[in-house]
C-alpha cells in the first residue's frame, strides 16, 4: 500500500508529461509482473521499494536491454519521453 501511495504522483506527473502508464493492480511476486510487462510490450518498467523509497527516487528497467538505472520522476520522464 505504501509503495502504491509512493507510485501514484509519480505516476500523475508522467501521465501529464504524455506517459501511458499502468500501476499493476495486486500485490504479487515481481517475477509475475514483470511476466505482464513482457506480455504486454511494456518498454519501461518503473520499480519502487523501501531504498526508492527512502531516497525519492525510482528504478526505472528498461525491458529491452535490461539495463536498470535509480532516477527521480523528472529523469524518468525525460528518458521515457526519449525513447517514443
Amino acid at each position: 500500500e505504501k509503495e502504491t501511495a509512493y507510485c501514484m504522483p509519480i505516476a500523475t506527473k508522467a501521465r501529464k508529461a504524455g506517459i501511458a502508464v499502468e500501476i499493476y493492480p495486486d500485490a504479487v511476486k515481481m517475477k509475475k509482473q514483470m511476466s505482464y510487462a513482457n506480455n504486454n510490450g511494456v518498454r519501461f518498467v518503473a520499480l519502487a521499494g523501501e531504498n526508492e523509497m527512502n531516497e525519492e527516487k525510482i528504478t526505472l528497467k528498461d525491458m529491452t536491454s535490461g539495463e536498470q538505472h535509480l532516477v527521480t520522476a523528472d529523469e524518468l520522464i525525460t528518458i521515457v519521453n526519449g525513447e517514443n
